[in-house]
């Protein structure tokens, strides 16, 4: 197979295929900018597209990724003459960028956008808009390369198929300017390249081209339905990836090279590179991976001597040996599981896909590193690595230890995700700015770090999306690590869907995953057509370890009648209050948590409990924990709950679901409304964390039905089943939870995945899926698998808020603002008030922002690097005063009709009506308060 440089070295630059090149401009300077710097040149853009496309594949190993892509969709279409074709729709590949921009000949472009006085408009333009180039640009691509198809005559199959194939790669020239992707046949069929075959002529002739009338008129006019549906009875669905990845690659290659170009140009002096990227984010030296591979073995002592243990290493039987618990037990046993993963990924170094099931308690972010170190060790093909997380403190959580253990640095790690301030590698000068914002604005909207740290829905979406701005990253991807954590957090609605990208991705785009979790799902069990049982289990023995009494008796599951048949929320106060007591009086203090499905009841039941007389837990010590508390407030509580001098406190934590989401919090004494057997597990590892304490409950109770809330999740749906035979029992719920025997569970629900993916003419995993992989239609593939499927109202709350609070020590404080963003505040002239923060104030900077972009378009003055940062900062600020609701509830129609909320610029605002009532709707110690709305309907978050 010929290599991207032949391809290169072949294809003429474009100036010297049009004539008069030099007339032809491509972009203009930013209005400021306009006297020192002259118009760009389109041959000067074409070779800058040119260069950073080739800096991509060297930078991040794609040939390997685009050769093995080819070569797999050759090979599925059965091609006559393989080796042809392969070559020829590799460099279908490379041409779709060094085309992108060739219909800026357009003449009404030259005119309309860059103002060029060597040009007049076109009276009779068929372009619409007139001045646009993107269907020009595809047209010239196609008549070049189905004129080549044509003149090398290549077998009747073979023509037919490469034919469609040129039209598909036309796709991204077409769209590389729009903001999504939809169906590529429908959108070219429609697009009507034959229907102006004369009116083209002037245009291929500018560059020397001819495109013959008859194959015109074939292929773009007469017959391109019929090539199309021909196409697709010879491709089968299950052998549909490698195009699909293959065009969503080239159009990620395509757009991010077009923006690094455009930013260097639109950012540089006239003989300048200010503006140019050179750090594309990876680990360039094999001397730095092996660094960070050392960092892991001597950053912590228990790693430091797992390693030095681990030739010697005498193996523990953890179902039978090491059975009393004890902080040395569990030391052994963390380290016994280090041991086993080590030797395991050592042996399938070169597999894509693994398991890390690992019990709560037993070290699974730090199993996690070690792999990842291993893996970059035995692969020097492997130069990133992506962490993914369902929730934000895990990210945060994670960060830091990854800063810690394995030593990287400020450029080498980045978190993203909404809540994300902006990033900078360079270093801060006195005035609080930094050195190359054009430089860190490129950094971060490409995040250009080798190890970055993200939500998952960012993840999945790079996977699967449409929309072109995410989509820039896929090529960032190919030959990393991808390490997903809380894989039972995801619906099993989407199991299928994850495993057929991450199997597919994996094997194409040489990534290797990790998926981990305490309940883990192991979704390579699901009938995937094309999904092969690849996984790797890096503790095989992983059930001994989650029954080990040091993890299984950790905290005992305790189902008792009076919680679950017929409960009042008074009944539950009682019994709350009286296991507390007994364990207060045994153990001389208790930390109490209580999880309820639902805020509403959460409130009523802090309510009752000060109403109440009881003398066990302070005012000051009954705290709420929901959705819709606030960073800081949120922040405080885990603090004051930390803090090892409370201790001997008596503290009650009332909570909704969001202290599964990573809160590392200590509690002694657990109670919680059954929901989903993985959630109540989740809150179980908030209660004995440490596992230094013995007799740790947690109760489990129903008070409110939780249907609501997961009634579309085929969990909840085996263990609620109606069915007199169904398979999981009451007392099979109870040996799930204490034996840790999650897989009881999952392989019923597997079982009915399958099912209904067996089905025919059913919505399901092959029709919403496999079809549109098939048929490219890659509107339909993102909106058909959402990690997320809800719509959420982001709610902005302008209240003072502290700027410190104090941290988990007593007597430091920690940053809710950090310096940086008092800095960019201050500029803004928005101070402190003390030592307290005005979200009137920050409310005031974000309508600045929007009204200077409002300004910058009017005065047409482009791309404003500026802005974009000052909004990505202020992002990170104002997500301090912001919580989520679910979107169209009635608790969201009242708060507006009641004229307590106004929706304004993309946020619910609580409006000062709504804060300064005698009960006010929001209260920065509970939240958004049920007492001010007069609906009785729950809310969860």
């Amino acid at each position: 197979m010929l290599t991207y440089k032949h391809f290169f070295e072949l294809l003429l630059p474009i100036e010297q295929q049009l004539k008069n090149h030099s007339d032809y401009l491509a972009h203009l300077p930013n209005k400021e900018n306009s006297d020192v710097q002259p118009p760009e040149l389109l041959a000067e853009h074409c070779k800058l597209v040119n260069h950073y496309f080739e800096r991509l594949i060297e930078e991040h190993n794609l040939e390997l990724v685009i050769d093995t892509l080819v070569l797999e969709l050759c090979e599925k279409l059965r091609f006559q003459n393989q080796e042809k074709a392969i070559n020829f729709i590799k460099k279908l590949f490379f041409s779709t960028v060094v085309f992108h921009d060739y219909g800026k000949i357009n003449e009404d472009f030259q005119v309309l956008r860059m103002s060029n006085k060597k040009f007049k408009t076109n009276k009779v333009s068929i372009f619409t808009p007139p001045h646009g180039h993107s269907w020009l640009g595809a047209y010239i691509f196609n008549s070049q390369f189905l004129e080549e198809v044509a003149y090398e005559q290549y077998e009747e199959y073979d023509e037919g198929l490469l034919f469609i194939i040129t039209t598909f790669f036309s796709y991204s020239i077409l769209m590389h300017h729009s903001s999504n992707l939809g169906g590529v046949g429908e959108k070219i069929e429609n697009s009507k390249f034959g229907k102006f075959y004369e009116e083209m002529q002037p245009y291929l002739a500018k560059y020397g081209f001819i495109f013959n009338k008859d194959y015109s008129d074939f292929i773009l006019k007469d017959d391109y339905n019929t090539l199309l549906k021909q196409f697709h009875e010879e491709q089968k669905k299950e052998e549909a990836f490698p195009l699909y990845a293959l065009l969503k690659l080239n159009f990620s290659l395509l757009t991010a090279s077009d923006f690094l170009a455009t930013h260097e140009y639109m950012n540089s002096s006239e003989h300048g590179k200010e503006g140019a990227t050179v750090d594309f984010g990876v680990f360039k030296s094999r001397e730095r991976i092996v660094e960070i591979c050392e960092n892991i073995r001597k950053s912590q002592p228990h790693n430091q001597k797992t390693f030095t243990e681990l030739e010697s290493w005498k193996d523990y039987d953890a179902a039978k040996e090491l059975q009393e618990m004890s902080k040395s037990n569990l030391n052994l046993l963390r380290q016994q599981m280090a041991v086993e993963l080590i030797r395991n990924i050592r042996k399938n170094a070169s597999k894509r896909l693994f398991y890390i099931e690992a019990p709560t308690g037993g070290g699974k972010t730090n199993l996690s590193m070690i792999a990842l170190t291993e893996l970059l060790a035995q692969n020097p093909d492997l130069n990133k690595v992506f962490y993914v997380f369902p929730f934000t403190t895990l990210i945060t959580q994670t960060y830091k230890s990854l800063q810690e253990t394995l030593m990287l640095n400020d450029n080498e790690l980045v978190e993203i995700h909404s809540k994300a301030g902006f990033h900078s590698k360079r270093e801060e000068k006195e005035d609080g700015e930094y050195g190359d914002d054009k430089k860190d604005y490129i950094d971060n909207k490409f995040a250009l770090y080798p190890v970055s740290v993200l939500s998952h829905v960012k993840f999945f979406d790079i996977l699967k999306t449409n929309n072109k701005e995410t989509n820039y990253l896929l090529h960032r991807l190919a030959n990393s690590i991808v390490i997903i954590d809380e894989v039972q957090t995801y619906n099993p609605n989407i199991w299928d869907k994850m495993l057929y990208f991450i199997s597919q991705y994996s094997a194409y785009f040489n990534i290797r995953f990790i998926l981990m979790s305490a309940t883990l799902p192991k979704i390579d069990e699901l009938d995937i057509p094309t999904v092969k049982k690849e996984f790797v289990n890096l503790l095989p023995n992983a059930q001994k370890y989650l029954s080990n009494p040091n993890f299984s008796q950790r905290v005992q599951f305790v189902f008792e009648e009076e919680l679950t048949v017929g409960l009042t929320i008074e009944k539950l106060r009682d019994v709350v209050l009286e296991k507390s007591e007994i364990y207060a009086n045994n153990k001389g203090s208790v930390h109490t948590i209580i999880e309820f499905i639902f805020k509403k009841s959460a409130s009523s039941f802090r309510q009752l409990i000060l109403d109440s007389e009881q003398t066990l837990f302070d005012e000051e010590n009954i705290l709420v924990l929901s959705g819709t508390i606030l960073e800081p407030e949120r922040r405080k509580i885990i603090n004051k709950i930390k803090n090892k001098d409370n201790r001997g406190e008596n503290i009650l934590l009332i909570t909704t679901q969001v202290v599964e989401a990573g809160v590392d919090i200590d509690m002694d004494l657990g109670f919680k409304n059954t929901s989903l057997l993985d959630s109540d597990e989740q809150l179980a590892g908030r209660v004995n964390r440490n596992a230094s304490k013995d007799t740790c409950e947690v109760y489990l109770f129903k008070l409110n039905d939780a249907n609501f809330i997961y009634g579309k999740d085929e969990r909840y749906n085996v263990l609620n089943s109606k069915d007199t035979e169904a398979k999981i029992s009451k007392e099979d719920v109870s040996d799930i939870l204490n034996k840790k025997e999650f897989y009881r569970l999952y392989k019923e629900v597997f079982t009915k995945i399958d099912g209904y993916n067996q089905k025919a003419y059913a919505d399901n995993f092959e029709a919403e899926i496999l079809d549109n992989v098939e048929k490219l239609n890659f509107d339909d593939i993102d909106r058909n698998f959402k990690i997320i499927d809800q719509q959420n109202e982001t709610v902005f709350v302008p209240i003072h808020l502290p700027i410190q609070i104090e941290s988990s020590k007593t007597g430091e404080q920690e940053d809710i603002f950090s310096d940086d963003d008092l800095k960019f505040l201050k500029a803004f002239n928005v101070l402190p008030e003390g030592e307290l923060l005005d979200g009137r104030e920050v409310w005031r900077v974000y309508e600045l922002l929007i009204d200077r972009e409002i300004k910058n378009k009017k005065e047409e003055k482009g791309f404003d690097i500026k802005t974009k940062i000052d909004f990505k900062v202020l992002q990170s600020i104002m997500s301090k005063f912001t919580f989520s609701l679910f979107a169209h509830t009635k608790v969201v129609t009242e708060l507006r009709s009641c004229g307590f909320i106004q929706e304004k610029y993309g946020f619910q605002l609580i409006t000062e009506s709504g804060l300064n009532l005698s009960t006010p709707v929001y209260l920065i110690e509970h939240g958004l308060n049920e007492n001010a709305i007069q609906t009785t309907e729950n809310f969860f978050l």
